[in-house]
């Protein structure tokens, strides 16, 4: 099938789900018939995949080839490109700022708060912040330190409080690989 032009978009992230699990992807080209991505993880031709981006568009598709941690995606159906990108640009989450993909995680991390630790049940986590039920009063708008085993220690600004839930903004967001690797050694010992 001959290749539709293409439209280079650097750093678009998505989230990629297919049989072995999801992880994080970022989306190097794309025309109206399929995208390119880098991913983690292993993806075999032929499998069902789908794209989630920003505040929800979603692209189906089957994996037609994979090599060195990028695949090519061939879309069910054809995308109007310039719509879709046009729209991924101008969504916003709930907050009013477009956020990242979020990924379900429910494990135990810890925050250090006014130079005391607090272990947390950290809900679920993006590039750029987390979602966390923690059994102490933290002030929205306080800066803590986020500690997530396996992805390190970083600053987070408390962004929101309700009922022993926290959300967290990273001042620096996680690295797209730091992450990506993260996710899928955690799918693979837990089969999440």
């Amino acid at each position: 099938m001959p290749r539709g032009p293409r439209v280079t978009t650097i750093l678009l992230i998505g989230k990629l789900a297919g049989r072995s699990g999801e992880t994080i992807c970022r989306i190097r080209n794309i025309s109206d018939h399929g995208l390119m991505a880098e991913v983690h993880g292993t993806f075999g031709v032929d499998d069902k995949v789908e794209v989630r981006l920003k505040a929800g568009d979603v692209l189906h598709g089957r994996v037609r080839w994979s090599l060195n941690g990028r695949i090519g995606m061939e879309f069910d159906g054809p995308v109007d490109v310039a719509e879709l990108l046009g729209h991924v640009a101008n969504r916003i989450g709930p907050e009013g700022i477009a956020r990242g993909p979020r990924f379900d995680v429910d494990c135990r991390a810890e925050l250090l708060v006014a130079h005391q630790r607090h272990e947390v049940r950290l809900i679920d986590l993006s590039q750029g912040g987390a979602r966390l039920f923690a059994d102490l009063r933290i002030e929205r708008d306080s800066i803590v330190r986020f500690i997530v085993p396996g992805l390190g220690e970083r600053e987070a600004a408390v962004r929101w409080v309700g009922e022993g839930a926290y959300g967290l903004s990273f001042l620096e967001p996680l690295a797209f690989a730091d992450f990506g690797a993260w996710l899928i050694n955690r799918s693979l010992r837990y089969g999440a």
